[in-house]
């Protein structure tokens, strides 16, 4: 992630500096995983300074990773009387979740925004409810959300041929046969909505587990995206980077890398419809989801460890478990013993720090999958580009997903606005675009950033 500076002259132009910087994700730290070792793969490297040891404590349940999954894991547990420590790599909270609140408004350093959840998501309605979103339910017990944290009218924009059209969709600019294809789109992406397999699942639902298991359903999940919109003859240029679109917001992948089924889930998937999301089904706030954590947090009755790098997991003999970890600012070793533990971490990351015993038991939950880089920026700007600017806007045929004005609404008015930019890179081969972005200096990427807003923003 990066935070770029304050944009006051036609940059483009006149080439005027900018200050910025590299805000990162505590990769560093993590990296520190590679050095010191983990006690289950073998010895640290003969260069590394071994840290040095700290006390043993006790409770009932670590929770290794201060992101949305594990303080969501912090929150359920809250009220059981079970003693429970969260452990976190970053010095801030919230994994992709997480925000920055220096600047004319806060603003995220990933997602940004919550879909108003189906019925079926009881766990996040409850949340929802506990943090004043969800105000209440109509008769038919759908959820009601307070109208101020519904994403406000101009909502989205898209830039095409060199000019702005509302919605994601330029209708008045496509060809008759680009416009047959979105609307034949729309129609299957209505049918796939309603589709139920023969178990009478829905095909498509929120949470997954509910999901259709009809084994002509699952066939989908053995072609690309790519393959599927060819097979049901769906080839216009505009409707492929349509769905690309939504493919790169959703996966960080191509078409040709993201399942039929994954990328149609991402289509048919939500399915709340009430008067009230006529509007918009999207709940927003200036610091994105980060509004969320920052509340999260609040309710917990412990605070959250930070800089703790967990190095290894494992079940003890006599029962429980041990979690060992290293407090990257004091390079010390503590090690904690609980009756269980959640490690809520992506699964390159538990493959490394669980017990070799455990890591075989789910190795088909935990091999490594590729999983694309993603770059976020936050643009200061001293004066708005223009007024009333959308929630979301987005150029067509440039690298990224696009920007969102976190100053939108439930913000105070100001000439003062923070744009928060998305790239997903999606290439095959994310390892090596992993290793060129960690190398790219700040002054690169913020390059980069600006000339893929400069055919709808020169100034």
């Amino acid at each position: 992630a990066i935070g770029a500076g304050w944009l006051a002259e036609p940059w483009l132009r006149r080439r005027q500096p900018i200050a910025g910087r590299i805000v990162g994700n505590a990769h560093a730290a993590g990296h520190l995983l590679r050095r010191h070792g983990s006690p289950h793969r073998g010895r640290p490297s003969a260069a590394a300074k071994p840290p040095g040891r700290g006390a043993t404590t006790r409770t009932d349940v670590v929770i290794v990773g201060g992101g949305v999954s594990g303080l969501s894991a912090a929150w359920r547990l809250r009220d059981t009387g079970l003693e429970v420590q969260v452990l976190e790599l970053a010095g801030r909270v919230g994994g992709t979740s997480s925000w920055e609140d220096d600047g004319a408004v806060p603003h995220p350093w990933g997602g940004h925004y919550l879909p108003a959840p189906n019925r079926e998501l009881g766990a996040t309605q409850r949340l929802l409810a506990e943090l004043g979103v969800v105000t209440g339910w109509d008769a038919a017990g759908r959820p009601q959300f307070d109208p101020e944290m519904l994403c406000h009218t101009p909502e989205e924009r898209i830039f095409y041929l060199g000019h702005w059209f509302p919605g994601l969709v330029p209708w008045p600019a496509l060809t008759s046969e680009e416009r047959r294809e979105m609307e034949r789109f729309r129609e299957l992406e209505q049918e796939l909505t309603a589709a139920k397999g023969n178990d009478g699942r829905f095909a498509f639902q929120l949470p997954f587990s509910q999901c259709s298991r009809d084994p002509r359903l699952l066939e989908l999940d053995r072609i690309s995206m790519a393959e599927w919109l060819r097979r049901e003859g769906l080839r216009s240029p505009f409707l492929r980077w349509y769905v690309r679109y939504a493919t790169l917001d959703d996966f960080g992948a191509e078409l040709e890398e993201v399942s039929a089924w994954a990328a149609l889930h991402y289509f048919a998937a939500r399915k709340l419809h009430t008067e009230q999301l006529a509007g918009s089904n999207y709940l927003v706030w200036p610091e994105g989801n980060g509004w969320l954590v920052r509340r999260l947090v609040e309710r917990l009755p412990t605070a959250v460890i930070r800089h703790a790098l967990v190095q290894h997991v494992a079940p003890r003999r006599k029962g429980g478990v041990v979690v060992l970890y290293l407090d990257t600012q004091r390079s010390e070793t503590q090690q904690i013993e609980a009756r269980a533990a959640i490690v809520a971490t992506p699964a390159f990351v538990a493959s490394r720090i669980l017990s070799a015993a455990v890591v075989q038991q789910g190795a088909a939950t935990l091999r490594r999958r590729a999983s694309a880089p993603w770059l976020v920026a936050n643009l200061h700007l001293r004066r708005p580009a223009e007024p009333n600017l959308p929630w979301d806007s987005v150029i067509h045929g440039s690298r990224g997903l696009g920007y969102v004005d976190e100053g939108h609404q439930l913000t105070t008015p100001s000439d003062r606005r923070v744009w928060t930019y998305f790239r997903a890179f999606g290439e095959s081969d994310v390892a090596s675009r992993r290793m060129a972005l960690l190398s790219q200096p700040w002054s690169d990427l913020a390059s980069e950033v600006l000339l893929d807003l400069a055919p709808a923003h020169p100034e």
